[in-house]
């Protein structure tokens, strides 16, 4: 109430009087002004009043709307203009809706558009004050919110891992469906502990009680803990890896405890699988018979077997260790560790299987290990590791040494034979040539006949003699495997006419008709050995003339079929008899070596038991065999067939006859030459042989004169025996050839015929080669082609001696056979360092050569071969990389010669001592 409405006291109708209408009017004129004074100012002070309520009203955060009962809106602010744009002075039916039914103390959710409000209704007198707060930004924020909490517990109920979070008393927070699948428990759970869910799931207490501790031990130590639990204590058991992980706020107090679990079964299940493979694998490996072990890529122990390293805690210590550091810690030589490594690094860098050997020495004798190394490599081609065995080859070591010696004492055997043979030969031909050289000097001369039969009595005695040295050579050659044959043309009508006159004396002697009977199918010529067919009909039929004492002996050649092509044909050769014959027993065993009837059989009739084996290898090498049939006191039938093809006449060698103006003799006359020979009847021979062709001949009894005539004067020619005291022909040759550089031709002559005895004489620097007994013929053609036009060139003088073998004589203290043994040593080790050489430089690799040339480099040295000294001390000491051009120039001066001394070597090895 103001002022102006404060009590006036108004005249009644009968206290009107004229005097008092004026009185009255004048005061209801004043009343007037003053009541429109009370209003002006009730005015003013609405005014000032509704100026505040606005202000107040637009300074509201929200929507307000002044709306009376039936929704006319008496005021609003600025904020709430929006909302009552389409509807202007009447709320929309929302808020009407809000203002009839909403409790006027309870806000009430709201969506108005595309915004959300929280709205308020509050009386005010007639009218009704609504308030709107827009909760459109923080439904927003919830919906994210709650997007973002099903997400990750989304991620979490995925999880194959048991997820639980706990707050600070240690109750559950969260829990992942892999922890608990039921929705009731997880639902249920949160808001409890461990003891309340192992309770409820009727686990033991004992694995509350666990987790408590390790909750505490997490909280306490601010570090995270992890422990295994085993599930289900009969039937099959469940291994879960738990952890704790502690979250602490910002200000160090603890926000919430994370426990993780991990199902580990099918992992431990897994392991034990590993470890009883493992331990199923060891036992093998354990009990095998050889070194293995296994390293990693740096060449450390990843696994050493009970062979290999016999102490089990030296074996648990060296895993991890390299065989530097295994071999200091066991007290083995520094140098085998290292080769181990190079080894190791060799496989890995070649990437192949590398072998090597090592020998230990022990007390009860040396072992020997062939060391093998395979690398395995991992897809991408890295090295994975190295797996290495060793296999104890200590008995194939010893039995190698004795198959080496055995081999050195068998070939010792057969040089020892050799030399027999060879000195057999030698001293049975040298007088052999003496008396068929005389004999071939008394034909030249005027004889009885009487003088002349016993001239024929004693070529026949001596060629026997040569029969049986030839036989006793031959078996040699043919037990050898050496035995060449010729294919040659021949008339076989020849060829039985020369066995008939050789042996018609003989079987005249006994009274025995020999004959011969050809087919007349037979070709004019055919290709084959007519010497060696020739040496089997002598024997055969010559032992038939042996055995028979009456009748005859009848040598047949005829034809048995034409071969398909009609260029050969094929040929039986029988021997028949009317003699003693031979016991069917002893036909089992006839072929035998020095194989005869019964000892009366030798002291009647002779022989060495040798020709029919010989002729029987003989035949076969010819493609043929022999058959024998005999019955006793009837006689006995020796047949052979050969295929043979069919010749014509131009295949016939040539018959060398030197007439008196013959080319040859014509070449010889006034040559001068020297003649070295130690048997004074053999000299008289061949110096008759050269001076009947016009030679001019010197003399000489042993190298050392021979040496001395060549130094004092020229000859065209030298003519060598090999055999001879003070100093032999190799000896002469050695010292003419690199001594006095004298390049005269020099043959041999050498009553040893066994077969390599040519090619010795050639590698001592002769150059021709002619063996006793000779024929004059022969001894002049061997001369006449050395003195011809074409060899009057100079001869090469041969190089000094490509290796010595002094010192190893030093070493051995004179043993021959310890020279022969480091020889062959030498040759077997040098073919492989050869091949070490070729593959060091296919592979690129420095070491196998430097191993190589180190190798090699005491045996030069020993063995005197100074020219490869100093290339292979160059590999040896090489300190760049490897150069391929540089390398295989170096190893191209060392490979080449090193042959030639093997070559030589193998040369000095068949020579007789």
């Amino acid at each position: 109430m103001t002022s102006a409405s404060k009590h006036v006291t108004v005249p009644t109708e009968s206290s009107f009087s004229p005097e008092s209408e004026q009185l009255w009017r004048g005061w209801a004129e004043k009343h007037i002004i003053e009541l429109e004074q009370a209003v002006a100012a009730a005015q003013a002070q609405a005014q000032l009043q509704e100026a505040r309520f606005q202000a107040l009203l637009q300074a509201l955060p929200g929507h307000a709307i002044v709306a009376t009962a039936s929704g006319e809106v008496v005021a609003t602010n600025d904020q709430s203009r929006a909302l009552l744009a389409s509807t202007q002075d009447q709320l929309p039916e929302q808020l009407l809706h809000v203002l009839r039914t909403a409790p006027h103390t309870a806000a009430q959710p709201l969506a108005i558009a595309d915004s959300h409000y929280e709205a308020t209704a509050q009386p005010a007198g007639a009218e009704t004050v609504l308030y709107l707060h827009d909760t459109t930004a923080l439904r927003c924020a919830e919906a994210a919110l709650a997007t973002q909490q099903e997400f990750y517990e989304t991620i979490l109920h995925a999880l194959p891992v048991q997820v639980a979070v706990f707050d600070a008393a240690y109750r559950f927070s969260f829990v992942n469906v892999a922890s608990m699948t039921s929705p009731e428990v997880r639902a249920w759970v949160i808001g409890k502990d461990n003891f309340a869910y192992c309770a409820h799931r009727q686990r033991p207490r004992e694995v509350a009680v666990r987790r408590q501790e390790h909750f505490d031990h997490v909280v306490g130590t601010r570090k995270a803990a992890m422990w295994e639990e085993v599930e289900g204590i009969t039937g099959e058991k469940r291994y879960l890896q738990r952890q704790y992980l502690p979250v602490f706020a910002s200000d160090g107090s603890l926000r919430m405890v994370v426990g993780m679990g991990v199902d580990v079964t099918e992992q431990r299940r897994m392991e034990k699988q590993l470890v009883d493979q493992r331990t199923f694998y060891e036992f093998v490996l354990d009990h095998l018979p050889t070194d293995v072990g296994v390293f990693d890529s740096q060449f450390r122990y990843l696994f050493v077997n009970a062979r290999g390293i016999k102490d089990p805690e030296m074996r648990k210590w060296v895993i991890g260790k390299d065989n530097l550091a295994y071999f200091k810690r066991t007290g083995r030589p520094d140098e085998m560790g290292h080769e181990r490594q190079a080894q190791l690094e060799h496989a890995a860098r070649t990437r192949e299987l590398v072998t090597y050997e090592e020998t230990f020495t022990r007390p009860d004798g040396d072992r020997h290990l062939l060391r093998c190394l395979q690398p395995v490599f991992h897809a991408d081609g890295s090295l994975n590791l190295i797996l290495g065995y060793g296999l104890d080859v200590t008995e194939r070591v010893a039995t190698e040494r004795a198959l080496r010696h055995a081999k050195i004492t068998a070939e010792s055997a057969v040089r020892a034979r050799e030399l027999f043979l060879a000195n057999m030969s030698h001293e049975i031909r040298t007088p052999m040539n003496a008396i068929l050289g005389m004999s071939q000097l008394l034909a030249k001369t005027p004889l009885t006949p009487s003088q002349s039969s016993y001239r024929e009595a004693i070529t026949t005695s001596a060629e026997n003699l040569l029969v049986i040295i030839n036989d006793i050579l031959d078996l040699s050659k043919l037990e050898a495997g050496k035995m060449t044959l010729e294919q040659v043309g021949f008339g076989p009508t020849l060829l039985l006419d020369q066995v008939e006159q050789t042996l018609r004396y003989k079987a005249a002697e006994k009274g025995l008709r020999l004959r011969t009977e050809l087919d007349e199918r037979l070709p004019q010529v055919l290709l084959g050995d007519p010497y060696r067919i020739t040496q089997v009909l002598l024997n055969l039929a010559g032992n038939a003339i042996k055995f028979t004492e009456r009748g005859e002996v009848v040598v047949a050649c005829q034809v048995l079929t034409t071969l398909p092509s009609a260029t050969g044909v094929e040929i039986l050769f029988r021997v028949t008899d009317t003699g003693v014959g031979i016991e069917p027993e002893f036909l089992a065993r006839i072929f035998q070596e020095f194989s005869q009837e019964d000892a009366s059989v030798t002291r009647k009739f002779g022989g060495t038991g040798l020709g029919l084996s010989i002729c029987r290898n003989l035949v076969k090498l010819m493609g043929g065999d022999v058959r024998v049939s005999s019955q006793k006191n009837q006689g006995t039938v020796v047949e052979f067939s050969l295929c043979l093809p069919v010749g014509t006449t131009t295949d016939l060698l040539p018959q060398t006859i030197l007439p008196e103006d013959s080319s040859i003799r014509q070449n010889l006359r006034y040559k001068h030459v020297l003649l070295v020979e130690d048997n004074r009847f053999n000299r008289q021979i061949a110096r008759t042989f050269l001076q009947q062709a016009q030679v001019q001949v010197t003399e000489a009894e042993n190298g050392e004169q021979a040496v001395e005539l060549a130094l004092a004067q020229p000859f065209d020619l030298i003519l060598m025996d090999i055999q001879m005291p003070v100093l032999d022909g190799y000896g002469a040759t050695a010292a003419l050839r690199q001594q006095l550089q004298i390049t005269t031709p020099i043959i041999a002559l050498t009553a040893n015929a066994i077969k390599g005895e040519r090619e010795k004489c050639l590698a001592a620097g002769m150059n021709g080669y002619l063996a006793k007994p000779f024929q004059e013929t022969a001894l002049l053609q061997v001369v006449s082609e050395w003195m011809a036009p074409h060899h009057a060139a100079p001869i090469p003088v041969p190089a000094p001696p490509l290796f010595r073998v002094d010192e190893l004589l030093r070493l051995g203290q004179g043993d021959q056979e310890f020279v022969t043994f480091m020889l062959e040593t030498f040759l077997e080790s040098s073919e492989e360092i050869l091949l070490e050489l070729t593959q060091g430089l296919q592979e690129g690799n420095l070491t196998r050569l430097k191993t190589a040339a180190h190798t090699l480099k005491p045996g030069l040295t020993h063995l005197g071969v100074d020219h490869l000294i100093p290339p292979v001390a160059e590999l040896d000491q090489w300190q760049e990389e490897f150069q391929r051009d540089a390398l295989t120039a170096l190893v191209m001066t060392i490979a080449p010669p090193l042959r030639e001394v093997l070559d030589a070597m193998r040369a000095y090895l068949v020579m007789p001592e």
